[in-house]
């Protein structure tokens, strides 16, 4: 083979190469484009989303504050039984609409406050203020409430636990058994590894673990067709522990109650 054709030969396989890396060259530049533009429109409609969800809320609540107020001061007893139909289904509505308000705040919160600040929160002055809420109910069901805090101090945001033993009372009162008085108790202590362990347990009806055991804290997922709910109480839960480096089980049994376990990292 001549000298001059082995050149050409050489010159064309390098030209082949050199088309090859830039035919690569330009095929990953097209993909990294698309996945930045493609970023750039997630991360853009995630804002829109959020301060949409934001400015909803934040418009409803006044209001629906002010509505469920009126109601609270309407005279029931001066109504006849028609009107006082009319005013409780006023009422159950605007309790569910502020209930959804509220979970999606909390969810826009835990999404938003990328910098919470983790203190040493005491759990009975968290409790007393949780209880209050539900002092209705508390009354109106004659709850058992034991309380055992050998762990007074948690380490966690104010506004985490509040919203956690808020989910957890709301979730042990709706779903109590009609059959026994709902017995309520919490308990703190510290495991082996020095975290703070919170168990909240009560004897209501119970989840079905062998069916519900991975969609317990998934979102909107209801397991009681009987009680109405958002289904995103324990997604929420499941969601402020995590993100604060710490852990939730659960160990339920249908008729005979739920126990919830989370262990809080330490600071």
């Amino acid at each position: 083979m001549s000298t001059q054709l082995k050149d050409t030969m050489i010159k064309n396989s390098d030209f082949s190469a050199l088309a090859t890396n830039f035919r690569d060259y330009i095929t990953r530049n097209k993909i990294i484009y698309e996945r930045d533009q493609l970023i750039e429109d997630l991360t853009t409609r995630n804002q829109d989303l959020n301060q949409f969800a934001y400015i909803t809320s934040h418009n409803l609540r006044a209001p629906l504050s002010n509505l469920i107020g009126l109601i609270d001061i309407l005279n029931y007893d001066h109504l006849d039984e028609y009107n006082k139909t009319i005013v409780d289904m006023f009422r159950d509505s605007a309790s569910k609409l502020n209930e959804t308000i509220y979970d999606l705040t909390q969810m826009l919160s835990i999404k938003s406050n990328k910098k919470v600040i983790v203190e040493d929160v005491s759990v009975s002055c968290i409790f007393k203020k949780v209880c209050n809420y539900f002092n209705k109910q508390i009354l109106k069901l004659g709850i058992n409430m034991h309380t055992d805090f050998l762990c007074e101090m948690i380490p966690f945001p104010k506004s985490y636990l509040e919203s956690v033993l808020m989910n957890l009372m709301s979730n042990s009162i709706k779903y109590s058994s009609a059959g026994r008085p709902l017995r309520i108790e919490i308990i703190t202590r510290k495991n082996e590894d020095g975290n703070v362990v919170l168990i909240f347990t009560d004897n209501g009806i119970g989840i079905d673990l062998t069916r519900y055991s991975d969609k317990i804290f998934e979102l909107n997922q209801r397991f009681h067709s009987h009680v109405i709910g958002s289904g995103v109480g324990l997604f929420i839960t499941k969601t402020q522990v995590t993100s604060m480096g710490g852990r939730i089980t659960v160990d339920s049994e249908v008729d005979k109650g739920t126990a919830f376990t989370i262990t809080f990292k330490s600071i």
